[in-house]
């Protein structure tokens, strides 16, 4: 009785296959690429600099500057062009400094930019 065994590939059905896998990446790398690698907007790049501003003015201990860069935020947000949750974690970090905490808002700046350098996720602006 001859034994059960699976079928050999054959050269072509291995082809085959790995035409279609190739296809596959191909497909979803390009999904990828036009859906989430796309370059910050204007909107996005000012909100950038406005952290990047009051991080500075922040890091010089410097309370003019400070000043200009919360009458700059306040005028983003009530435009519209800074979201209320950029917006808050802005404020935050101004009122420690504003306190007088200018090496804890320092840290906390610090860290929001590290975190924003990523692309935003769902519709979040960056900060």
């Amino acid at each position: 009785m001859p034994i059960p065994t699976e079928p050999q590939p054959t050269a072509t059905n291995r082809l085959q296959a790995r035409g279609l896998q190739s296809r596959t990446t191909l497909l979803v790398w390009l999904v990828l690429w036009l859906t989430g690698c796309g370059e910050p907007s204007v909107r996005e790049l000012k909100n950038r600099r406005e952290l990047e501003a009051l991080l500075t003015a922040i890091s010089l201990k410097n309370q003019k500057e400070l000043d200009k860069d919360i009458q700059r935020i306040e005028e983003r947000h009530a435009s519209g062009e800074l979201s209320d949750e950029s917006y808050k974690d802005l404020r935050e970090i101004s009122k420690k400094a504003q306190r007088g905490d200018w090496g804890g808002a320092e840290k906390q700046a610090y860290e929001n930019a590290r975190v924003e350098a990523v692309f935003p996720v769902s519709g979040k602006e960056l900060v």
